[in-house]
């Protein structure tokens, strides 16, 4: 038996808000939000002072990594979520999730722990920056604009 569906697919407006330089890193920072068209900006400062503890896991894979990222800040019913990837090796993401819960302390903590990292508005965010980075780096690696070319293209959808 199939568990109950409660809630009616909504859209949900994904906005891209900011490139964003950090510790020699470009991150593309999309929101999502439940509640209004953007994300509370507070979250978005309160992301920021956690980005350069976060990119830090780079580290532990010894691949090539590019130096942009994705944040993605998704607003939802139990708290904000925020999902940080990155291209390595190439053609592979490595992603990471941490939870403000509405109910727990101000502050981020690691989520994808137990193996849940993205919902089905998040997902449409990476579909778009999967096309992107397979359009403008693996389709043309000898450009020397790809990486910037890649940047440049950017999400701003209901879905």
């Amino acid at each position: 038996m199939i568990p109950e569906i409660k809630h009616t697919y909504q859209k949900r407006p994904v906005r891209f808000i900011e490139l964003y330089a950090c510790e020699g890193w470009t991150l593309k920072i999309y929101s999502i939000s439940i509640k209004n068209e953007i994300i509370d900006y507070s979250l978005l400062a309160l992301a920021k002072i956690e980005l350069p503890l976060w990119l830090k896991k780079n580290a532990i894979y010894d691949l090539d990594t590019y130096k942009v990222a994705t944040l993605i800040l998704h607003e939802g019913k139990e708290g904000c979520f925020a999902i940080l990837n990155w291209w390595i090796d190439e053609n592979m993401l490595q992603q990471y999730v941490y939870l403000k819960n509405n109910a727990g302390p101000n502050e981020f903590r690691y989520f994808s722990h137990n193996g849940i990292y993205t919902c089905v508005w998040e997902m449409a965010v990476l579909w778009f920056e999967r096309n992107a980075w397979v359009e403008y780096v693996l389709k043309n690696p000898q450009n020397p604009d790809a990486i910037k070319n890649y940047l440049s293209a950017q999400l701003n959808e209901d879905v």
